[in-house]
């Protein structure tokens, strides 16, 4: 794997076949704009090509793992000055290679996971959490639908009702709650959890490449097959909000310094 240069995207490959994805735009608590978005969905394909890879670790810097969508670019979205459907056509790559994905895939999240920050994180096979992660998709907040995978992967992990509570609100869940409701599989403390998810890493990198691969295209089987239908009826109802007053006073709002509650 090669680095998108400028595009806050690191990738770093360890030794024994596991590969490392790091979103690194600290300043900006590694929000998602066009080029890292770009860079990371063609990462990702990139990994599904490899066969030396075994498996691939996601992570963020500098204290987060990804805080969602950069307001500014849902301002350039909603002005034109980014093509809308452009971004439509590359979560539908997203969300089709990460689900096609053989690799197991492990997200480390320490620091906040927020929006489509927090669907990248729930879409990989495990979630190890550091103390201080916290999960939460405020799409609602912002006065979106949220179609680019929250509203599939919530209520698979952990059941409609309990979903619905915080789609509905966009509130956040700290790292034990997660770990109690089934959100995430592990917490440890900060300092102690990307290495126990490399370990965890190097363990399936040296098991059967190919057993494994089947175990999870197996498991994913049903995820797969309802995201498939999912995602463009999601991101059809996510477009309509987009054009809503409510969503481009709330841009405005959380441009002018009105944070959001998270």
């Amino acid at each position: 794997m090669s680095d998108g240069e400028g595009s806050g995207l690191h990738s770093e490959e360890l030794p024994g076949g596991v590969a490392v994805l790091t979103f690194d735009r600290p300043a900006r608590r590694n929000a998602i704009d066009w080029p890292l978005y770009e860079a990371f969905v063609e990462a990702v394909e990139g990994v599904g090509r490899r066969t030396d890879i075994r498996v691939l670790i996601l992570r963020g810097a500098g204290g987060a793992f990804c805080a969602g969508g950069d307001i500014s670019f849902m301002k350039q979205m909603y002005s034109g000055e980014i093509d809308k459907a452009e971004v439509q056509a590359l979560q539908v790559r997203f969300f089709s290679a990460q689900m096609a994905l053989p690799q197991p895939t492990i997200a480390v999240v320490d620091g906040p996971a927020i929006g489509l920050g927090c669907t990248f994180a729930l879409s990989c096979d495990l979630v190890y959490a550091g103390e201080r992660a916290r999960f939460a998709d405020p799409h609602v907040q912002m006065g979106l639908v949220p179609g680019d995978g929250g509203t599939l992967l919530w209520p698979l992990l952990i059941g409609p009702a309990r979903a619905k509570e915080f789609l509905f609100t966009g509130d956040p869940v700290g790292a034990q709650e997660a770990l109690a409701m089934g959100l995430v599989n592990r917490v440890y403390p900060s300092e102690q959890v990307f290495d126990r998810a490399l370990a965890y890493a190097n363990r399936l990198a040296a098991g059967p490449a190919a057993t494994i691969q089947a175990i999870k295209a197996l498991t994913n089987q049903t995820t797969r097959a309802l995201g498939e239908q999912f995602i463009r009826a999601g991101l059809a109802m996510e477009s309509v909000s987009q054009e809503s007053d409510y969503h481009r006073e709330a841009v405005e709002r959380f441009l002018a310094g009105d944070p959001l509650r998270f």
